[in-house]
């Protein structure tokens, strides 16, 4: 793909949450141990770690959602949105910000309650202190749509840094095409050998979301499929017609049936596994599916 069509196709998104650390580095000199103070490490929490999971799991789901909608880009913090998919981005971005927000109100609130319960807990190690006196500064959530394009011709630049910032920005372009295609590909094949490994065997305990985040995948494909991956596009269609009219209810209770999706599912792991060269640079994170026991 050229470099200049890629930006002609989406551009990029970055998702910014900030949460109060709630912990600090204990000094050394409050360790009453016999020991080198460089080789020891201790952190204090100011509050019950609980308090904050709530911030945090809204910060999480937000990430996911963003991150389904959007491919990699070789620049630490952004990824890159197609274009069809920006508008209803930021239109379901402010209901994570809201949840978000309210959270954080409820946390503010009970902020001195919080801080009396762990005074409680640290005794001699409590310090008023060490708590900030602005803690709703402390938590954020943002995001902003980033416009790129390659250097521009500009009395700006000297004609030495145009042509190495013209050479790092392909190279750039070059890293997010090799890196979109296999991402993809990833995504779909991870979360097809989640379902085939719920689905096949022994019956298993799975959530609704088993089946709703691929068919999530699947809805989202045709936007996020930039490099024009057929092979890919050829199993994606395939698994469309596979799971057209499945209900996660059924598959729980008709064995027959789900042992005969299992069987269409891991034919199309196995085209999967075959298309998979390489794995992609950096890490691949599918949807949090939470680990199911067996039934």
């Amino acid at each position: 793909m050229a470099q200049e069509n890629i930006f002609e196709q989406g551009c990029l998104i970055q998702l910014n949450v900030s949460i109060w650390g709630g912990r600090i580095k204990l000094p050394s000199a409050r360790l009453n141990v016999d020991a080198d103070p460089a080789l020891i490490k201790a952190i204090k929490y100011l509050i019950d770690r609980d308090c904050l999971k709530p911030m945090e799991k809204e910060r999480n789901a937000a990430r996911s959602y963003v991150y389904g909608k959007t491919l990699p880009f070789p620049i630490p913090g952004v990824h890159f949105i197609p274009k069809d998919l920006i508008r209803p981005v930021d239109q379901t971005l402010p209901e994570f910000q809201a949840r978000f927000n309210e959270k954080v109100s409820y946390f503010v609130n009970n902020f001195e309650i919080f801080i009396q319960s762990a005074q409680l807990r640290l005794n001699q190690l409590f310090d008023p202190s060490e708590y900030p006196t602005d803690i709703r500064s402390k938590f954020s959530f943002s995001w902003r749509f980033l416009v790129v394009d390659s250097p521009g011709r500009s009395g700006i630049l000297t004609p030495e840094i145009y042509a190495r910032e013209q050479e790092k920005f392909q190279r750039t372009i070059d890293e997010f095409n090799e890196l979109a295609m296999v991402t993809l590909r990833t995504r779909f094949s991870e979360m097809i050998d989640h379902a085939v490994e719920r689905l096949s065997g022994e019956k298993k305990v799975f959530r609704d979301t088993l089946i709703g985040n691929i068919r999530q995948f699947l809805d989202d494909f045709r936007q996020l499929n930039i490099r024009n991956d057929r092979a890919l596009e050829e199993q994606v269609t395939r698994c469309k017609l596979i799971l057209d009219g499945v209900d996660p209810s059924t598959l729980r209770s008709d064995d027959g049936f789900r042992r005969e999706i299992a069987q269409k599912m891991t034919a199309v792991q196995g085209q999967l596994d075959a298309m998979m060269i390489q794995r992609p640079k950096r890490k691949i994170r599918i949807l949090p599916e939470a680990q199911e026991a067996v039934a």
